[in-house]
């Protein structure tokens, strides 16, 4: 194999240029550590070195990370701990190195590469680079001495801030705290890095000085020095995680200890520590589902690397300017693609642009973006109330009314104005694309396209392919989903698809549940203790009760042995609507949360006869799995995994458990079936099992 590393010396200094030729982007590998020992013991029998800079000749970053598909190999404690020495020694080599180090970065400098980064002397930063040590999100934390380097470069409060839950640090950033020591442009990162090491190697002692002033030495005696302010930083850093992790994710606590265990101690007590906790830590299941989910957020990457490539939106358009509308034309102008926002009144243009402004403004300032930055995306909206300038549109998405006939007479309209390659879709969460498909003159151009609310947080797009759905157009809305950064499943024209169908089989039972007499608030806390991010009820409050009533009804109209529960259908009436009407389950006040509904028990007429118990949990849980099974059987998606990817990333289902189907595997499905068959007896036949569940050991063979 041709070498990833470089390794040229001009006028004593080692330009060192990392470039995996078998990988888009450079991930420290086995053989990349390999490369990097041997280039480090080259340059440490180099005579009069005057220092050494290592780059990227890749475009997107530094480097992206240690390699995860080694790290989910591992399953043995004792071969973690060996990994985790085998990646400090050699990052030790090139701290050790007897002249400066400067790691020049641009773009991503992710975990392994940012420990790299840490184990160099000095750090040099392109504007908007982003360092990171992420590793909690998979389940682990550094371990290639990230737990000791950082803390001893940027004080104990901030390195446990940026350890622990695995952020972004921009280049600015960076800078201000420390982690980095100057900012330059990348066309000149490599020249400047070369002065720098020039200047270290000279008289580092100003450039001691600017890390040791942004450091903060006051707050830093304070709390580090002291051994009372250290023991508050780690009490409040503990409750702190314990309250964000909610007891499912070992590795901040683990993380944490290991810091607090070596803080004061040496460099080489402290990477022992480190490494020994990262090999029990790398065995959790925890570990191993959340690299699992990882995983399936890359899929989508890997898929459009399979097909054939499909054109990109260079020019988009959204047919109404409500909620989800102007979240969709906020993704579109968000990438950098002009978007037409049509409506039929200039006023809900005008309210739509006004949202998608207030979005704009809070990401620039979460960011941390330049004064221009709201305007410049705004510049690519342009509000509309006729069809003016659609025939040089890609993709126009439809977000008007959820009533077919609306969406029909939309699609016939708009059809009369584009161009020939333009590819029309429809966000709805339960119409059915093929009845859509059928008012259009060309079908095959017409798909949809289910976004989640809220547009700019739910990660998830379900591409629905109708019947006439063309391969082209399904290849061009999953690459369009990609382009505005989510994460696309394809499913199949079938009522619910594949989220809301699950999704919606598992409130109607939990209100059914409600309507047997146990008591609906008592099944909220085990939903939370799993891990879900709400309970059932509280999840219908925020969708709406009126439109959790409306499609409940539609998927139980559409599959026979599914109940239908009347709760909902009460409540509307009642004149709760959840969380948008101030009343629902629970109360709301100018946005908050105020507590239990107390005239819900009289309006619904609800006899709560009991507690929910253990078993009424598992019977919402048994009957996700079977309806995912059901999914599977009649292809709605095309696997497991497309599964998992709709649970996590479109319903919040918890990632540590790695999602619903490999859930089920780790409890066995053989005794699942059993159960399920058991309670088909007592229950009905929802619980019948799925024939796809018949006979296998595992979703995952």
């Amino acid at each position: 194999m041709a070498a990833a590393i470089h390794c040229e010396i001009r006028d004593g200094i080692a330009i060192v240029t990392l470039d995996d030729p078998g990988n888009k982007v450079n991930i420290l590998n086995r053989s990349l550590l390999t490369e990097l020992e041997q280039v480090a013991k080259r340059l440490t029998a180099q005579s009069h070195m005057t220092g050494a800079v290592v780059l990227s000749a890749k475009p997107k970053g530094f480097i992206a990370g240690a390699d995860i598909d080694e790290i989910q190999r591992v399953y043995e404690p004792r071969q973690g701990t060996v990994l985790a020495k085998e990646g400090q020694r050699i990052l030790g080599l090139w701290a050790d190195l007897p002249f400066p180090v400067i790691a020049a970065i641009h773009g991503h400098c992710l975990g392994g590469g940012a420990e790299f980064a840490l184990a160099c002397h000095y750090r040099l930063v392109a504007p908007g680079a982003t360092l990171a040590l992420p590793e909690v999100r998979l389940g682990l934390f550094p371990g290639f001495g990230g737990t000791q380097r950082l803390p001893r470069l940027i004080g104990l409060e901030r390195s446990l801030g940026i350890i622990l839950t695995g952020r972004n640090v921009s280049s600015e950033e960076a800078v201000k705290i420390g982690f980095a020591d100057r900012v330059a442009p990348l066309d000149q990162l490599e020249g400047r890095a070369c002065a720098l090491v020039r200047e270290a190697a000279l008289n580092p002692a100003p450039l001691l000085a600017e890390r040791k002033a942004n450091r903060g030495k006051l707050r830093a005696w304070l709390l580090e020095k002291n051994p009372l302010g250290r023991a508050f930083v780690f009490y409040q850093a503990k409750n702190t995680t314990r309250r964000r992790t909610k007891g499912h994710y070992p590795a901040p606590l683990m993380a944490l200890e290991v810091i607090k265990k070596s803080f004061g101690r040496s460099l080489e007590e402290g990477l022992n520590l480190e490494a020994s906790e990262i090999g029990k830590i790398v065995v959790t299941p925890t570990c191993k589902n959340l690299i699992h989910v990882f995983h399936l957020s890359q899929r989508p990457k890997k898929e459009l690397g399979e097909k054939t490539a499909a054109r990109e939106v260079s020019r988009a358009a959204v047919l109404g300017a409500g909620v989800m509308g102007s979240g969709i034309a906020h993704l579109f102008a968000a990438r950098g693609i002009p978007v037409i926002l049509k409506d039929l009144e200039v006023s809900v243009v005008e309210k739509g642009r006004a949202r998608i402004r207030d979005l704009l403004q809070k990401e620039a300032v979460k960011k941390g973006k330049d004064p221009n930055f709201v305007a410049k995306k705004l510049d690519l909206i342009s509000g509309a109330t006729d069809f003016a300038h659609f025939e040089q549109v890609d993709l126009v998405v439809e977000a008007v009314l959820e009533k077919l006939d609306v969406k029909q007479e939309v699609l016939r309209e708009a059809e009369e104005h584009l161009g020939s390659e333009a590819i029309f879709a429809t966000n709805t969460s339960a119409l059915s694309v093929s009845e859509l498909q059928e008012a259009g003159s060309r079908p095959e151009r017409v798909g949809g396209l289910h976004f989640f609310n809220p547009v700019h947080k739910m990660p998830l797009v379900e591409v629905v392919r109708g019947e006439k759905t063309s391969e082209q157009t399904a290849a061009f809305l999953f690459h369009a989903t990609s382009q505005l950064g989510k994460i696309p499943i394809v499913t199949a024209d079938r009522p619910g698809f594949l989220v809301n169908r699950i999704l919606v089989a598992y409130l109607n039972e939990a209100c059914l549940l409600a309507e047997s007499g146990v008591a609906w608030h008592s099944l909220e806390k085990p939903a939370l203790d799993f891990g879900l991010p709400m309970g059932p009820f509280r999840l219908i409050d925020e969708v709406g009760i009126d439109i959790a009533m409306e499609v409940g009804r539609t998927l139980c109209g559409a599959f026979s042995y599914l109940e239908e529960s009347t709760i909902l259908g009460r409540a509307e009436v009642s004149g709760l609507l959840g969380r948008k009407g101030g009343k629902g389950f629970y109360l709301y006040q100018n946005g908050k949360d105020e507590g239990v509904n107390p005239e819900l028990k009289n309006l619904l007429g609800l006899t709560e006869k009991r507690q929910s118990n253990p078993r009424d949990w598992r019977r919402l849980l048994l009957l996700m799995v079977n309806e995912a099974a059901r999914c599977l059987e009649e292809k709605v998606v095309a696997e497991p995994a497309d599964v998992d990817t709709g649970l996590v990333f479109g319903t919040g289902f918890p990632p540590f458990r790695g999602g619903l189907c490999r859930w089920a595997d780790a409890e066995g499905l053989p005794s699942l079936v059993r159960e399920l068959a058991s309670l088909s007896k007592e229950i009905g036949a929802r619980y019948v099992p799925s024939g796809y569940l018949k006979g296998r050991g595992k979703f995952y063979q």
